[in-house]
């Protein structure tokens, strides 16, 4: 597997060309998107629940979502898309904020040293990554919901300080460059989470 997977990303030997930058879907972009796509709507959620996750382990903060049990993404969707639909107003916001604020309204913690446990179950692997990243539009839910997570907690100040900067004019294109050859130069992390290596990767490639 880990040759085939070394295999397909030798074969990425150019940039595709420059895209306008997307900065994560907005809350209107997740309903049309999860309206129409349910692979999209899965992949988005669990790179945004996982990367939350990642980063909340990795700055040691306690989470504010606690679910009962994982779940499965489309039964997250179901209590998440209610809440923003009551507040249609809101829907230009971004996705991964309202996303996050209507699981930590739906899932509270009962006190500061509750333990939460992952909302999605059974995270997607670097194995997974590399071969939905061998596809540009199949990627793209996957690295936006990372980096839509990382942002929100550093923009709600959940995290002493940002574990990766974006450049203005970096472009998702770019974005999956740096993430397939992190995956080929680290063939022995590929059992890690998509979203840790996606940050870690991101981190390498954009330090601030």
């Amino acid at each position: 597997m880990r040759r085939t997977i070394f295999v397909l990303l030798a074969m990425l030997v150019a940039v595709p060309p420059a895209q306008a930058l997307p900065r994560g879907y907005s809350g209107a972009d997740m309903i049309q998107n999860c309206s129409l796509d349910a692979v999209v709507c899965e992949v988005y959620l669990r790179s945004l629940l996982d990367a939350h996750d990642t980063v909340l382990v990795w700055s040691q903060s306690p989470s504010r979502i606690c679910p009962p049990r994982s779940m499965e993404p489309a039964e997250l969707w179901r209590t998440v898309s209610a809440r923003m639909l009551a507040r249609p107003e809101r829907l230009g916001a971004s996705a991964g904020s309202l996303v996050l604020d209507a699981l930590q309204v739906s899932y509270p913690c009962s006190g500061a040293t509750a333990t939460a446990i992952p909302a999605v179950a059974t995270p997607q692997s670097g194995v997974d990554l590399a071969t939905r990243c061998t596809n540009a539009p199949a990627c793209e839910p996957a690295l936006l919901g990372t980096f839509d997570a990382h942002q929100t907690l550093v923009d709600w100040q959940r995290i002493p300080k940002p574990y990766l900067c974006l450049p203005d004019d970096s472009t998702l294109a770019q974005w999956r460059l740096v993430v397939l050859r992190y995956l080929g130069a680290h063939l022995d992390q590929l059992n890690f989470s998509a979203s840790s290596l996606t940050l870690l990767a991101a981190a390498e490639a954009y330090p601030c």
